[in-house]
């Protein structure tokens, strides 16, 4: 669980960030799950894109994939969402908070 001032720094540090993902119509699919947990592990913070043909919600779309995938999510804002996850994958910079 973060805490309000590691949720800020974070949501501080995702500002610059480019899209990672971008989810279409299909929603939360398993092949989208594979690519959040995929990019959770090599980058720890993630900014996901929702398109807006998209027919799910996008808080309850962030809090699902959140909890699926082990993650905390950082920022909820328009049709984006930021994700983080610490990853135990050697050789990367960790993000400092």
């Amino acid at each position: 669980m973060l805490t309000t001032k590691q949720r800020a720094a974070l949501r501080s540090q995702s500002n610059s960030l480019p899209d990672s993902v971008i989810i279409g119509k299909g929603g939360l699919t398993p092949t989208v799950l594979g690519e959040l947990d995929t990019a959770l592990y090599h980058r720890e913070l993630i900014k996901v894109s929702v398109l807006k043909n998209c027919d799910a919600d996008i808080r309850s779309m962030a809090f699902e994939a959140a909890e699926k995938l082990g993650a905390e999510s950082v920022q909820i804002i328009g049709g984006k969402f930021v994700l983080y996850r610490f990853s135990d994958k050697e050789g990367i910079e960790h993000i400092e908070y």
